[in-house]
């Protein structure tokens, strides 16, 4: 009796430190995409911002550097569209070649695979949309 009372408290202490592991990782998770989504949509002057404190700008130069990285906002949207365009159209065709050495139903569940993380992906996009932060917690934190 004794030892099946200790297997049980034994057991009991692994599932509670298991079901602490997962909640705890899920809250440390969660913590990082908020600190990555708090990045303010209007980068410029952002960046300019950073460099102000660290470099102690003059407002001349605030303007002069908010200027520059204006002139180049385009440019770099541009940029990231390019990136992602190819980005996607390589991964189509690594599933393309994949899939011509996969059996039938081998290829039914490799895109089913590619569906569910594309589905983890939009869901992890629209947590960071919600832990983004709104214009008054970026204006409380210059």
């Amino acid at each position: 009796m004794p030892k099946t009372k200790l297997t049980l408290l034994l057991l009991a202490a692994l599932l509670l430190g298991a079901c602490l592991g997962f909640y705890i990782n899920d809250a440390i998770i969660r913590a990082r995409i908020r600190s990555y989504s708090q990045m303010p949509e209007n980068m410029p002057q952002h960046i300019t911002g950073l460099l102000t404190k660290r470099l102690d700008l003059t407002l001349e130069q605030q303007q002069q550097v908010l200027a520059v990285l204006n002139s180049y906002s385009d440019r770099m949207a541009q940029a990231r569209e390019q990136t992602r365009n190819l980005f996607t159209s390589l991964l189509q065709e690594i599933t393309a070649e994949v899939d011509q050495h996969l059996t039938p139903e081998q290829v039914a569940e490799h895109k089913k695979m590619l569906d569910e993380l594309q589905k983890r992906r939009q869901d992890n996009r629209a947590l960071m949309r919600v832990y983004r932060p709104s214009e008054s917690d970026n204006q409380s934190r210059k």
